[in-house]
């Protein structure tokens, strides 16, 4: 997969899933607190997952309770299949949806190990003029040897949560890429999500995503 070709969007993707991995009673407020939800994950995520005790499992363990927690894929899950979800049955969604997740935390937990000096400052923040319920959070990712990554978040506040939709680095989408790449295979598989299920769970038993974007 080529999902982002440019080495600083390499490296700011799974930290962007990493810092992931509080509502208000006005609009200005609600994007407000949408940066604090930020700040405050990225902060846990960091504690949680950057001890040098941890050992691989309970590292991801830690990371998916983050991922599902703070990330909602499900709803991610439906959207990058696009026009596909339909058409599998309720059993194929389940498993793809597990696959899924299992393929973000391979993706981004090893970048603690190698990125763990990186920090996103947030904000400015505003409300989807379309939908009043979504947070635009602007931020920008920071190392100290390189240089800063632009990193729009879309975090929607439901029930009484805040839980993050899509990142957008360096003007791509996450949401968008995977979508084109996962409805392109679909296609060629002759419109069968158990196929793109059973690839990627490949991947995954083999270690092919470990802190890996390409």
């Amino acid at each position: 997969m080529h999902m982002i070709r440019t080495l600083s969007q390499r490296l700011a993707f799974p930290l962007a899933l990493a810092a992931l991995l509080v509502a208000a009673t006005s609009p200005r407020a609600e994007a407000e607190d949408a940066v604090v939800f930020l700040e405050k994950l990225q902060q846990d995520t960091f504690a949680q997952l950057t001890d040098p005790n941890l050992d691989e499992a309970e590292r991801e363990a830690r990371a998916r309770d983050i991922l599902t927690n703070h990330f909602d894929t499900p709803a991610i899950g439906r959207f990058v299949i696009g026009r596909y979800w339909r058409g599998a049955s309720a059993e194929e969604q389940k498993d793809f949806l597990a696959v899924f997740e299992d393929v973000i935390v391979q993706r981004f937990v090893p970048l603690f190990e190698k990125e763990s000096d990186s920090r996103f400052t947030f904000g400015p923040a505003h409300n989807d003029d379309k939908n009043p319920s979504m947070s635009l959070v602007s931020s920008e990712l920071n190392s100290p040897s390189k240089a800063p990554v632009k990193v729009v978040w879309r975090v929607r506040e439901e029930g009484g949560e805040m839980k993050v939709l899509d990142v957008v680095i360096e003007g791509a989408s996450m949401a968008l890429t995977l979508r084109s790449e996962y409805s392109s295979y679909i296609r060629s598989a002759g419109g069968k999500l158990a196929s793109l299920t059973d690839s990627l769970r490949q991947k995954v038993a083999q270690g092919a995503f470990r802190g890996e974007i390409n």
